[in-house]
Order: structure tokens, then C-alpha cells, then sequence
């Protein structure tokens, strides 16, 4: 009889939290969501996404994050927030599914499901957790999508399988070491020889995996400088403070809805802010930082102006020209056992450089801006801007700011 009321409760209580996305959608016409209920007719499987958040994905969608931290429900399903990146630097919420278990062809739902709320838009790059159904169902339907595991997941799973702390130390400095791939093979063979991990099992399947994680692998493939889901920490704490294991069904749905309209709303304020405020230029080459400043937004500044001004601590290592491109090589004052190339294309202002940093983050490198100046550039060239870092992304895209959430925080008041 217990189960059995306890069933009838929960299809009740679904009942309300379908109602209230239906209510959702009959106010907002882009608001999508899709469930699936199981062979006795109980919801097993629950997806929704807003207008924005569906806007939001067709600018930065780039890279997709999978967080399966949650399980704060009075039934305990779990909780996936499909995240990105937007062009503050701020984390913003996808789309999310409830599930009743985290089986491959679960998983495959919500990926197909998102897929089609999204208009068939895929990501370029996905971050995952590491769990292996996930992983699967990603390789299955997402296959031209670079995949990344957390480093903080595997960070924290070798110091649960190895008790070495010289080995997981030095192993958390070689998964960010941007070096060459034959540089890390030589660097991890002296690694696990050296703490005598060799034979360990554990290690091989990570080294199996390295491609999955070693920056000397992922080096050129965008993730908008996320190497951890952990990026997400605000977001986590946002959730965590709106949601709690004692909700039932459409209590956690109303209250993540309020959640994501929290997210929106400091996303509005960060527009405004980068809009109608202007940073102190604090470098001797104003021309250039006043470039960065007027097109990309506030944070996205801030951390390009410090590859800015590292352009000052690098050592000409010479020049050559050929045609109409240059060709400049470059080390680190103090260290001129690194050296980079930077290719110029005088013709299409277009530089490449062989630290890859444009590739992976969308900004330029400090080996870049030191062409610049050689150069005698007073403006950042087009070549050298990713539009996802602008202040005028929104409308380059579709025209749509981040207002829809100020709107429903003002009915929620």
C-alpha cells in the first residue's frame, strides 16, 4: 500500500510540474520541453529549456558542459544541467533534465532531446565529469564533438586510487602542461617510473584516456578556457541555495526555474555594466588596450590586457619574411629554452602562433600582441577578435538582449 500511495503521489505531483512548463510555454512560444514516461505510466524522463537559454546556445553553444552533481529531489532522480560560457565569463544554464536513471540510452534521450530544442545546432566541444555511460552516449551522438574530462573529477579520482603524493602532483601539472605531445609521452614515462606506478592499473586506463584529458592533446581545440566543470562553482552554489532533497517534483521545478531567472537577471546587470562603463587603461600602449576595451566586455578585457602586457617580457629570437608574411620567433626573457612562432600574413592582418592560445580561448596571446607592436598596429586586427568575447555578440547574432529574465523577476516580486 505504501508503494503503491507513493506512486499515486508522484504521478500527481508530476502532473503539476507538466502543467506548470505547459503554462510556461503558453507565454513564451520558443520555451521547449519534452518527457517520457515509463511502461506503467510514471514520468521517467523530464527536459525543458527557456527562449533565452535556447538564444543563448546559438552564441555560445560552442562548448557544452555536463554536470550531474545534483540529486536534490524528494525522489532523488537525477539532475543534469547541460552549461556553457557566455561572453562575461559568466556561467549560463542550457537546458536541464530530470531522469530516472543514467543508463547510456538515458543519457542518449537527453542529448537527442537537446539536439532538437536546439534546431539541430551541435557543440564543437563537450566537458564532461568522466562517468562512462555519459561518455558513451556522447561518442554515439555527438561524434564530431571534442570531449574533455574534468580535471578537478580526475585530480580528485588519482589521489583516491594513488596514495603518492609526488606522482598526483605531478600529474595535475602535466594534464595543464601546454607542451608537445612527444614532450608529454617522455614527461609521463619519467613520471610513472619515478613513483613506481608502472603496473598499476588504474594508471593505464588513465593513460588510455589521454587524449581525453592532456592539455599537449587538447591544445587548439576551443573550450573558452574551461578545463574543470568546477568553472560552474557559482552556478553550483546558486542551485544548491535554490534547491534542497526535500522537494517535491514541482517544487523543484518552479524553484529551478527561479534559479535560471536569477542567472539571467546578473547576466543583464553584466551587460549593462560592460556597456555603459568604460575600464581605466593602465598600459603605455593605450592604442592597443583602448582597442581591447572597446570591443570586448568587461572581464574578457581584463584577461586579454594581461597577455598585453606580458608582450613586454618576451625576447626577439629573430625574423624572416617570405612573400607578403613574416615569420617572428620569440622566448621568454629568463627562459630561452621555450620559443614560439608567430606567423603574420601582412595581406589578411592574420596571425598564427604556435602557442595556440587564440585556438583554444578565443583571445590573443601575448606573443601575438608583441607582433602587433613590432608591427606598429594601433588596433587589434578582425582576425585576432572572437565575436563570442564581444560586447555586441547579441546583436550580431539575433538581435536579442538578456531582458527576458529582469521581466520575469518583476512578476515573481
Amino acid at each position: 500500500m505504501d508503494e503503491e500511495r507513493r506512486k499515486n503521489i508522484f504521478n500527481g505531483d508530476a502532473e503539476w510540474a507538466l502543467g506548470f512548463l505547459a503554462a510556461k510555454k503558453d507565454v513564451d512560444d520558443m520555451f521547449f520541453y519534452k518527457y517520457h514516461v515509463d511502461n506503467e505510466g510514471r514520468l521517467a524522463r523530464l527536459f525543458w529549456a527557456d527562449s533565452k537559454s535556447c538564444a543563448d546556445f546559438s552564441i555560445f553553444g560552442d562548448v557544452l558542459v555536463f554536470d550531474t552533481t545534483y540529486k536534490t529531489n524528494k525522489y532523488h532522480k537525477p539532475l543534469v544541467v547541460l552549461a556553457g560560457v557566455d561572453n562575461h565569463l559568466n556561467s549560463t544554464i542550457f537546458c536541464c533534465a530530470l531522469l530516472s536513471d543514467e543508463r547510456i540510452e538515458t543519457y542518449e534521450w537527453v542529448l537527442n532531446t537537446f539536439v532538437e530544442a536546439m534546431k539541430g545546432r551541435k557543440p564543437v566541444a563537450v566537458m564532461t565529469d568522466g562517468d562512462s555511460a555519459m561518455r558513451r552516449a556522447i561518442k554515439n551522438l555527438l561524434p564530431d564533438a571534442c570531449h574533455r574530462l574534468c580535471s578537478w573529477h580526475l585530480h580528485r579520482n588519482a589521489r583516491s586510487n594513488i596514495r603518492c603524493e609526488e606522482f598526483n602532483n605531478r600529474l595535475y601539472n602535466l594534464m595543464a602542461r601546454k607542451c608537445s605531445t612527444l614532450e608529454f609521452e617522455n614527461r609521463w614515462v619519467r613520471l610513472v617510473n619515478e613513483c613506481g606506478v608502472v603496473e598499476n592499473e588504474w594508471v593505464k586506463k588513465l593513460y588510455r584516456r589521454k587524449r581525453l584529458w592532456a592539455e599537449a592533446y587538447l591544445r587548439g581545440h576551443f573550450f573558452a578556457g574551461m578545463r574543470s566543470t568546477q568553472r560552474c562553482e557559482k552556478m553550483n552554489a546558486l542551485l544548491n541555495e535554490y534547491l534542497n532533497e526535500k522537494m517535491r517534483l514541482y517544487e523543484f521545478v518552479r524553484s529551478f526555474d527561479l534559479a535560471i531567472a536569477w542567472l539571467q537577471h546578473t547576466e543583464s546587470k553584466a551587460v549593462h555594466k560592460s556597456e555603459n562603463t568604460k575600464p581605466v587603461l593602465t598600459t603605455i600602449l593605450s592604442e592597443l588596450e583602448g582597442s581591447a576595451a572597446e570591443m570586448f566586455t568587461r572581464n574578457v578585457f581584463f584577461m586579454v590586457r594581461k597577455h598585453l602586457n606580458r608582450q613586454g617580457l618576451l625576447i626577439s629570437e629573430g625574423w624572416s619574411e617570405e612573400g607578403g608574411s613574416r615569420t617572428y620567433y620569440y622566448s621568454k626573457y629568463g627562459g630561452h629554452e621555450i620559443s614560439w612562432r608567430v606567423d603574420y600574413d601582412r595581406s589578411m592582418e592574420k596571425l598564427i602562433c604556435s602557442c595556440m592560445k587564440f585556438e583554444s580561448k578565443g583571445i590573443p596571446c601575448a606573443h601575438m600582441f608583441r607582433v602587433m607592436v613590432v608591427e606598429g598596429m594601433n588596433r587589434i586586427p578582425e582576425a585576432c577578435i572572437s565575436k563570442r568575447w564581444t560586447k555586441g555578440v547579441y546583436c550580431t547574432n539575433n538581435g536579442m538582449k538578456a531582458f527576458v529574465a529582469d521581466e520575469q523577476l518583476t512578476q515573481m516580486a
